[in-house]
């Protein structure tokens, strides 16, 4: 997938940018190469990689002690992980002796670079941008920067700051903030295989969960979250799959013969799923979905000839486990086979979906901003956007996930009300019973939304509220243009 760079990537440094820039057409190289099997041309990026990554971070790091960065420790730590992450995979490459080694290595490599550039630049980076204003020049050959200016006049005016506004009215020239927790730094060091295996599943589910448990604490929901956007579930879960699902993989006789092969003492949770070879992956995918279909209630026929389903005693045990210790907790109807779908659509060898779902949101996340919370400056976008970009967006991961993502936007995004969803989900069936087959959680949702009539009632409220003061905004903005 060739990425093209958008101002939207600007993290407000000129040089930084370029750097960027630089390491997108890398990423673009190493894919065409590997798309290719130009084992020439991999060779002399890899190379190219690791000999920038060192100028480039040296660059970055003078930048954040000039700002006195807050997490400037944090942040040159990243770097180093990522340093050492793409120096393994190059020697990696670089000393594989077959064809089907470098095959092997080489398709590690686009991975590698998508992950780094999207987590990194699209999410890390970003956290410089509100600094930029305060960049002061520098003289620092040992960091590569001759000079650090501030961003143009013209983009200064787009700044909120320079809006001055009655205090009632300040909040709406303020761009959204919400929490948006991080995945759980990779380990090592384990003792075994079986250590590292179950460490490496957990991780690649946490790059899911916690995706889904961004929040907005300054938008009050009165129904409990679903579950996948609670931490807490998260806790249970892993708790769970601890107890009923990695004891199967362990003791998968498939798995066990392909891991002999595996230098698993070099590797950590994360590198884990880049260097085991595609088939022991599918061997722990086979192993990790047939241990929860074997706790899929089953049909039986009573005596009188109707069918009931029947729960194992398994299934009573993980009811249990996953119960919220509150009902404001999380929601989590009563587990069943469709929630147990949803359990195995957690594990995926092949795709770190983290990226990709940080992408989806950022798509969300603008098309928000230009429909339904434009500042001043911004060009608004059409009515449906978003909707149609949530629509868009089911097709680029699992649409077991669509509930989630969508009821991540009503628990983030002020204006995203029950009425929005309500409009929403008429897209996706032709009557309510339809709808509930493809987005069971989001029907149930509203289903509890439309028990309460306050809650309808309060956000007809609150959209008054916004549309009066924007109204008034305009007005007084009209009358008293920024300096």
């Amino acid at each position: 997938m060739t990425i093209f760079w958008r101002d939207a990537m600007s993290v407000g440094v000129a040089e930084l940018d370029a750097d960027h820039k630089k390491l997108i057409a890398l990423l673009n190289h190493a894919e065409k190469a590997v798309a290719q099997s130009d084992h020439n041309i991999l060779r002399v990026v890899l190379q190219e990689l690791v000999a920038y990554v060192d100028y480039h971070f040296r660059r970055e790091e003078a930048v954040l002690r000039a700002v006195e960065f807050p997490t400037f420790a944090e942040h040159k730590k990243a770097h180093e992980q990522m340093a050492q992450k793409a120096i393994l995979v190059r020697d990696k490459y670089l000393s594989a002796t077959t064809p089907d080694e470098k095959a092997k290595y080489a398709a590690v490599v686009p991975r590698l670079l998508n992950d780094w550039l999207i987590n990194h630049i699209f999410k890390e980076d970003m956290k410089l941008k509100p600094y930029a204003r305060i960049m002061i020049k520098r003289d620092d050959p040992g960091a590569g920067l001759e000079a650090v200016s501030a961003p143009p006049k013209r983009v200064e005016k787009n700044k909120d700051i320079e809006y001055k506004v009655p205090p009632h009215l300040e909040h709406l020239l303020k761009r959204i903030e919400y929490v948006a927790p991080e995945p759980p730094p990779a380990t090592g060091d384990f003792k075994s295989f079986d250590d590292l295996c179950a460490a490496a599943v957990n991780q690649r589910i946490d790059r899911v969960l916690v995706f889904f448990q961004r929040r907005n604490p300054g938008v009050e929901r009165k129904l409990p979250p679903v579950f996948l956007a609670s931490d807490e579930f998260a806790k249970k879960f892993h708790l769970a799959v601890a107890k009923f699902i990695v004891p199967a993989i362990k003791e998968s006789r498939q798995v066990r013969l392909l891991a002999t092969n595996f230098d698993w003492a070099s590797a950590d949770s994360e590198s884990f799923w880049d260097f085991v070879t595609p088939q022991l992956k599918d061997n722990i995918l086979e192993t990790w979905m047939h241990a929860w279909d074997e706790m899929k209630l089953v049909e039986v026929r009573k005596e009188d000839g109707t069918r009931v389903l029947q729960v194992k005693e398994p299934t009573k045990q993980l009811r249990e486990m996953l119960a919220p210790s509150t009902p404001e907790a999380y929601d989590l109807p009563r587990v069943s086979n469709r929630e147990i779908e949803v359990f195995k659509s957690l594990l995926d060898p092949v795709n770190d979906w983290w990226g990709r779902l940080n992408l989806v949101w950022q798509t969300c996340h603008d098309l928000y901003e230009q429909e339904k919370d434009p500042r001043v400056f911004q060009q608004q976008a059409r009515e449906g956007a978003l909707r149609d970009g949530l629509l868009n967006a089911f097709t680029n991961f699992p649409e077991k996930w669509g509930d989630f993502l969508v009821l991540t936007c009503h628990r983030v995004f002020p204006r995203v009300t029950t009425q929005f969803l309500e409009s929403f989900s008429r897209n996706i069936g032709r009557n309510e019973a339809e709808r509930e087959g493809y987005m069971p959680y989001l029907i149930r949702y509203l289903r509890q939304a439309r028990e309460d009539p306050g809650i309808a009632r309060r956000e007809e409220e609150l959209e008054n509220l916004w549309m009066a003061q924007e109204k008034e905004l305009r007005t007084f903005l009209k009358n008293n243009p920024p300096q």
